[in-house]
C-alpha cells in the first residue's frame, strides 16, 4: 500500500489530493514508520483546511506523538478526536494512553478517570483488562491510599487466569508496599506478609531481578543474612546489574565487617550508577570508619552532588568536620586501610 501511495504521489507531479497523504501517514503507522508517519501526517495537516475535521488522522497523529513521548501534543490530539467523535471506534485505546500520560504528568485524578473509561469499554486495545486493573491499583498507591491500593492489588490476584507477568508484578509491589508502609500494620506482620508475597512473585516469574532485590531487603530487614545474600545474587544473575543490589551487598558485608567485600560491592555500586548518593554515603562511612578521612570527604562530596541525596545539610557538616580533623593531622603519615 505505501509503494503505492508512494509511486502515485511521484507520478501526481505535486497535485495530490490530501486525502492520499493521510491514507500512507495511517499505513507508515501500522508498519511503525514513525518519522515517514509523521511526515505523511504534517503534508496532510498542511494541505488540508478542516484536518479538525478528521478523527481518525487526529488519532494517528495522536499516536506518532505518543511514541515519542511529545505528551502534551499527543493529549491534545487525542482529546480532539474524542470531542469530535465521541464514539470513536478506537475510543479505549485513547483513553487507555490518555491514562498513561496523565500518570506521567503526575495528573492521578484525570488518569484514573480515563484508565476508568478504558476498563469499562469491552472493546480489545493495547493492554488487557488485567494490566488496566494493575495500573488502577498502582495509581492508589502513587498516592497514598494504601488501603484502596492494598484492596484493588488483592481483587486483582483474585482473577482467573491471570497472566504469569502481571501476577509476578502485583505480587512484587504489593510485597515491597507492605515493607514500606506502617499504616498496614504491625512491622513484624507486614515483613512476614512482604516475603510471602514476594516469594510467590518470584514463583511467577523467577527471572524478575526487582522481585529478588526486594526479597532481599525483607530478608536483611529481619536479620535473615544468607536469605538476603541468596537473593542478591539471584537479582544480579537474573537481571541487568543494578546499583541498589549492590549497595545493599555493600550494607550487608559491612554489618557482617567484611569491610574488603563490602567496600568491592559499593565501588560496583557507584561504577554502575555515580549519581547513586546512597551508595556513596556508604562508602564515606566505611572509609570513615577504617580511619581514612580524606577518602570519606571524596564520597560525600559525590553524594552531596546527587538529585537523590536526602541529607545534604548534615552530610555538608560532617564533611566541614572531617577537614577540620585533617588539618589537625596532617602532619601524621596516613597509612591507607585498603590496598
Amino acid at each position: 500500500a505505501v509503494r503505492c501511495y508512494d509511486s502515485l504521489i511521484l507520478k501526481a507531479e505535486g497535485k495530490v489530493e490530501p486525502e492520499i497523504f493521510c491514507q500512507l501517514g495511517h499505513f507508515n503507522l501500522l508498519l511503525e514508520d514513525y518519522p515517514k508517519a509523521l511526515s505523511a501526517y504534517q503534508r496532510y495537516y498542511s494541505l488540508q483546511s478542516d484536518y479538525w475535521k478528521n478523527a481518525a488522522f487526529l488519532y494517528g497523529l495522536g499516536m506518532v506523538y505518543f511514541h515519542y513521548n511529545a505528551f502534551q501534543w499527543a493529549i491534545k490530539a487525542f482529546q480532539e478526536v474524542l470531542y469530535i467523535d465521541p464514539g470513536f471506534s478506537r475510543a479505549k485505546e485513547i483513553h487507555l494512553r490518555l491514562g498513561l500520560m496523565f500518570k506521567v504528568n503526575t495528573d492521578y485524578e484525570s488518569s484514573l478517570k480515563h484508565f476508568q473509561l478504558a476498563l469499562i469499554d469491552s472493546n480489545p486495545c493495547t493492554l488487557s483488562k488485567a494490566e488496566i486493573q494493575f495500573h488502577i491499583a498502582h495509581l492508589y498507591e502513587i498516592q497514598k491510599r494504601y488501603r484502596a491500593s492494598k484492596e484493588a492489588y488483592e481483587t486483582l490476584l483474585q482473577t482467573e487466569d491471570l497472566p504469569a507477568q502481571v501476577k509476578a508484578t502485583t505480587l512484587q509491589q504489593l510485597g515491597w508496599m507492605h515493607h514500606t508502609v506502617e499504616q498496614l500494620g504491625d512491622k513484624a506482620s507486614r515483613d512476614s506478609y512482604a516475603i510471602q508475597c514476594l516469594q510467590k512473585s518470584v514463583e511467577a516469574d523467577p527471572n524478575s531481578g526487582q522481585s529478588w532485590y526486594f526479597l532481599g531487603r525483607c530478608y536483611a530487614s529481619i536479620g535473615k543474612v544468607q536469605d538476603a545474600f541468596v537473593s542478591y545474587r539471584q537479582s544480579i544473575d537474573k537481571s541487568e546489574a543494578s546499583a541498589d543490589t549492590w549497595c545493599s551487598i555493600g550494607v550487608l558485608y559491612q554489618q557482617q565487617n567484611q569491610p574488603m567485600d563490602a567496600l568491592q560491592a559499593y565501588i560496583c555500586a557507584v561504577q554502575l550508577d555515580h549519581s547513586h548518593a546512597a551508595a556513596w554515603m556508604d562508602l564515606g562511612t566505611l572509609y570513615e570508619s577504617c580511619n581514612q578521612p580524606h577518602d570519606a570527604i571524596k564520597c560525600y562530596i559525590n553524594a552531596t552532588r546527587s538529585k537523590g541525596c536526602t541529607n545534604t545539610t548534615a552530610l555538608t557538616h560532617r564533611i566541614k568536620c572531617l577537614q577540620v580533623g585533617e588539618k589537625r593531622d596532617c602532619r601524621q603519615e596516613r597509612r591507607p586501610y585498603f590496598g
